[in-house]
């Protein structure tokens, strides 16, 4: 059993644009060694969340093609993940602590396409 905190977990960011208020289940991606108890640990120790229940999916990564010249090609996979969906037993009135703020995020994006420049200077 590998260290609760080495475990890396991603919050996925809903694509539907419910009411943030109240949230019952949240996804998460991680690494497909991780298991249950593991995940379950990690939300009660270091954001203090109340678990009811983890349900996990491995997910297999996606195959690219890449076209090279005279109809040649290669072929590469993405890494494989593990989904994990988490049910809370008391609803999560504080969405957002698991995902950046629009702000950071515009901020985050500027800081990359500058960079660049910044280090040319």
């Amino acid at each position: 059993m590998a260290h609760v905190l080495n475990i890396p977990l991603i919050p996925l960011i809903p694509t539907s644009s419910n009411n943030t208020n109240n949230v019952h289940e949240i996804a998460f991606k991680t690494v497909p060694s991780a298991t249950k108890l593991e995940i379950k640990q990690l939300l009660q120790s270091f954001y203090g969340l109340e678990v009811q229940k983890v349900r996990t999916l491995n997910m297999k990564g996606k195959t690219k093609r890449v076209w090279l010249a005279k109809g040649e090609s290669l072929v590469g996979n993405k890494p494989d993940y593990k989904k994990a969906y988490v049910t809370l037993k008391n609803p999560l009135s504080n969405y957002p602590i698991f995902y950046p703020s629009p702000a950071t995020i515009v901020h985050d994006e500027y800081m990359k396409k500058n960079k660049k420049m910044m280090t040319l200077q």
